[in-house]
């Protein structure tokens, strides 16, 4: 990766190259901004003659690291500069995917992928662009005041899919496009066996019983049960095999009144046990030169003190830059 951090204006006007104490950028599954952000510090001396707006962007060319500039803020103590703004994966999230006037939802279903990304990523004066043509694949999304980040990895994930995003300056466009999802499980394993620094989390599910309650009124309301089994699969099925009960219960109430069938209400309480799941993960750092992994992929983790085994997602990665090297923490959960 190309570690020059450009300095761009708001039309994407390269204004030069950037001196830096430190950079630290996230990107994340998480479907918010929160999470998907960078902070700059640079010397407080060095301020004035970049001339950095807010709306201006800092980049690393040729991927995800970077994004528009939404705050400056004076350290006096350390005599540095913070910049801070949001990844162009967390501009997705700033904008809400919303339904014709007189309906509930904007029903996509019938519509193919591509199309249906080229759409949500209209409304950002031009920033983003999406595959031209079709995929052939279905979206069969219906989508209610989502974030367009959330949407669309909401359609992609029944495809196995993950959502990559390119930066190209010399377009002055982010280009979102699909990759499918790698499991890598069989050639990477991170374990202590390794020189790899790490903080191993293991524990139970928050929930693992979901009471969903959809539309209707007192007797005549749609209620549906979803349960998270030992093995992480959901299920709907109150006589399948494993399901919590006794003192290894634990059931949320989900309010979910807006929900216009059944399928739909079971998706939304399969997505709040997924949130609500096994804690179960590894943080891990290393030096970026020895691997790079795409977010989404799965690999496999293994902690012999905690006697953790599993596959698992990248779910998020924080690029740190600084004097002493470059460093890569990956999120595995």
């Amino acid at each position: 990766m190309e570690l020059s951090l450009i300095h761009a204006d708001g039309n994407f006007n390269e204004l030069g190259i950037v001196d830096f104490v430190r950079y630290d950028g996230v990107i994340s599954l998480e479907p918010k901004a929160d999470g998907n952000d960078w902070v700059i510090e640079i010397p407080a001396e060095d301020f004035e003659r970049y001339g950095f707006a807010l709306g201006h962007y800092l980049y690393f060319p040729g991927g995800e690291w970077g994004g528009r500039l939404e705050s400056i803020q004076h350290v006096s103590k350390t005599h540095t500069v913070r910049l801070a703004g949001v990844t162009w994966r967390g501009m997705l999230s700033r904008r809400v995917i919303m339904p014709a006037a007189g309906q509930s939802h904007l029903d996509l279903s019938e519509s193919d992928i591509y199309p249906v990304m080229r759409s949500l990523a209209q409304g950002f004066g031009g920033l983003f662009s999406a595959p031209s043509g079709n995929a052939g694949l279905l979206c069969g999304q219906k989508f209610r005041y989502q974030n367009v980040l959330e949407g669309i990895l909401d359609m992609l994930d029944p495809f196995s899919l993950r959502l990559v995003l390119t930066l190209d300056p010399d377009s002055r466009l982010v280009h979102l496009s699909t990759a499918p999802v790698a499991d890598r499980s069989a050639e990477i394993e991170f374990s202590g066996d390794y020189d790899f620094s790490y903080i191993s989390t293991f524990g139970e599910a928050t929930y693992n019983h979901v009471i969903a309650l959809g539309r209707g009124e007192q007797e005549n309301r749609l209620v549906r049960h979803v349960w998270l089994l030992p093995d992480g699969s959901m299920t709907s099925d109150p006589n399948a095999a494993g399901i919590p009960s006794g003192e290894d219960e634990k059931t949320l109430v989900y309010d979910y009144s807006s929900a216009e069938d059944e399928k739909e209400l079971i998706k939304g309480a399969k997505k709040q046990l997924k949130q609500h799941g096994a804690q179960n993960g590894i943080e891990i750092c290393f030096d970026s030169g020895d691997l790079d992994l795409p977010l989404g992929d799965r690999v496999g983790l293994r902690d012999r003190i905690t006697c953790m085994s599993d596959i698992r997602t990248i779910t998020s990665k924080l690029l740190t830059v600084a004097a002493d090297g470059v460093s890569l923490r990956y999120t595995i959960k």
